[in-house]
This record gives structure tokens, sequence and C-alpha cells, in this order.
């Protein structure tokens, strides 16, 4: 008799049963990522919940304050931030397989997005504003993205692929 709990694990990686591989992370692989990109992503998602959060809406774009207490993990969080925000501004979309198509306007309309970086002791403040009202809702939906996978890791990435791949 298979227990909720073996079907859990086995629909979310467990096991082997899945054709996922949380170690190396190859879909984290996009189409011009460096080495460094993919290990600071790979730290993120495997370390996810060393995480913290917070997420204010503002009425043109958010403040986030994204936290650590791991150094490893601040300081791959710091320099994701740092990696990401340059690709947008140059609007060099990755496109990498597991991201959110919410990215993409990110990336096409980069230079309508002003962005202020704070590093602090153990992560970073990103203030994001735009003047743009469909790039301040696609800040504001990929802000709330990120917490998710900040709280829910792999879980979260594969029910985001899962509404993208199916209309949900």
């Amino acid at each position: 008799m298979m227990t909720g709990h073996s079907g859990h694990n086995m629909n979310h990686g467990g096991n082997g049963q899945h054709q996922h591989d949380e170690v190396n992370m190859p879909m984290l692989n996009g189409k011009n990522t460096t080495q460094d990109e993919v290990a600071h992503m790979r730290t993120l998602f495997q370390q996810h919940p060393s995480i913290t959060r917070d997420v204010k809406n503002i009425e043109n774009g958010i403040v986030t304050t994204t936290l650590s207490d791991d150094p490893k993990v601040a300081d791959a969080l710091i320099n994701h931030v740092a990696e990401m925000i340059t690709r947008v501004e140059q609007g060099d979309n990755p496109e990498v397989p597991i991201q959110s198509p919410t990215l993409t306007i990110l990336f096409e309309q980069g230079n309508s997005i002003e962005t202020e970086i704070e590093i602090v002791e153990n992560g970073v403040i990103v203030t994001q504003t735009s003047d743009n009202g469909d790039v301040v809702a696609a800040l504001q939906k990929h802000a709330g993205e990120v917490s998710d996978l900040a709280d829910r890791g792999m879980v979260a990435v594969h029910e985001q692929m899962m509404k993208a791949h199916h209309g949900g």
C-alpha cells in the first residue's frame, strides 16, 4: 500500500522517481548563462529555507528586502541580484528554461525600470520603479514569484511551469 507521503515524494522528485536533477540543476543553464550565474542560482534554490524576504508593492513598483544568515547564501543572493539587474538593464534575457514568463517584459522593457540596490549585512534591498504600468505589474508579480521560490524552492518552480504550459 502506498502512503500519501510516498506519493508526495514521487510527485516532487523524491527517490529519483522524477526526471529532475536537483543536485546539478541543468535547467538553470540558459542560452548564455555563466558558470557563476548558474552556481549562484543553484545555491539559492538548494538553500532557500535560509532566505527571508519582505516585499512592499508601491504605487510605481516594488521594494524588496532579501536576507540570509548563511554567509554563502547571502553572497549568492547579492551576486544573483547584481547579475540579473545588469541583464535586465542590457536587455540580455538568459532564457533559463525554468524562468517565469513574467520576466520577458522586464527584459524587453528594462530601459523603463529605475533600480536602486542597497547591500546590507545579510543581503540586499532593491527598489525598482517604472512609469510603465505593465512593467510595474510585472515587477510586482515577479516579486511575488521570487518570494514563493524563497518559501518553497523547486516545488514553486514546478507549479509555475505547469501553469505556464497548461494555461493555468
